[in-house]
């Protein structure tokens, strides 16, 4: 039985692993952006993956559309100014909670007429604004009117951030340029309409090559209407041999799968 390998990282991604700038907070931050720009082993031409790093924001492991952190905030006891006596500006009665699991920590064990002191102002996964609070996991609703001050501070904070909206059209430039990645020197011809590929697959074959063309494993013939789905021999091979599987004839089994695809 053959044994792979594990591939060994890069000395610099060790030592960023001693450090532990995988681990390193905010998840936004530099240390945690440069080594995903280190473990990700992007090729070369790829500096699609390498721009959405740089410029997006990390959403559970992957990089999303840059957006601001949610405010969680509260009232609290108005302070009172030495002077006059009257209370001072609104802003100066909120308790701002930036950090998720600090929010966590704070409304942990809280009753429901607790927890509806709390309020948020923050941005959904399809970009559109919540404003209000949130009473038990559900929607976001309602802004009281001395509230108006704090949503202009977070707005004018969110446009800071998305660098008054150079970084989200950089970040929707690399995601192109991720999706539609072309491989250089290479055919780049992407299947015929309504044939069941994509526009985004590209023949990887030689310029100039004979045959069908080819991305990873699916093939078509511009005079054919539909894409195939013919696996490379190398590929069933190595898929084999991870499984422990007999090995059988690639040819027949390419056959057999192409069979059934086109069955």
């Amino acid at each position: 039985m053959n044994v792979t390998k594990a591939r060994k990282s890069p000395p610099l991604e060790r030592w960023m692993r001693r450090r532990k700038w995988n681990y390193a907070k905010p998840r936004d931050g530099l240390r945690h952006r440069l080594y995903d720009l280190v473990s990700g082993r992007h090729r070369w031409y790829d500096w699609g993956h390498r721009l959405m790093i740089l410029t997006g924001t990390d959403f559970g492991g992957s990089w999303s559309e840059p957006t601001p952190p949610t405010w969680w905030y509260r009232q609290g006891p108005p302070k009172i100014m030495r002077r006059t006596g009257f209370p001072r500006h609104p802003l100066a009665r909120y308790e701002i909670v930036t950090d998720y699991d600090e929010f966590r920590s704070k409304t942990k064990g809280l009753n429901e007429d607790e927890m509806y002191r709390w309020q948020a102002i923050g941005l959904g996964q399809d970009g559109e604004l919540h404003l209000g609070r949130r009473y038990w996991g559900g929607t976001f609703y309602g802004m009281a009117k001395a509230d108006t001050a704090l949503l202009r501070r977070y707005l004018r904070m969110w446009r800071r951030l998305d660098w008054y909206g150079l970084r989200s059209w950089l970040y929707s430039q690399g995601l192109h340029a991720a999706v539609h990645q072309k491989v250089p020197r290479t055919c780049q011809v992407s299947p015929p309409k309504d044939s069941g590929g994509y526009s985004h697959w590209y023949c990887d074959q030689k310029r100039k090559h004979d045959g069908p063309h080819r991305y990873r494993n699916y093939q078509w013939d511009p005079t054919k209407k539909r894409v195939e789905h013919t696996p490379k021999v190398e590929e069933i091979a190595r898929l084999e041999e991870q499984l422990n599987l007999p090995h059988n004839d690639g040819s027949r089994r390419a056959e057999s799968d192409g069979g059934l695809a086109d069955a």
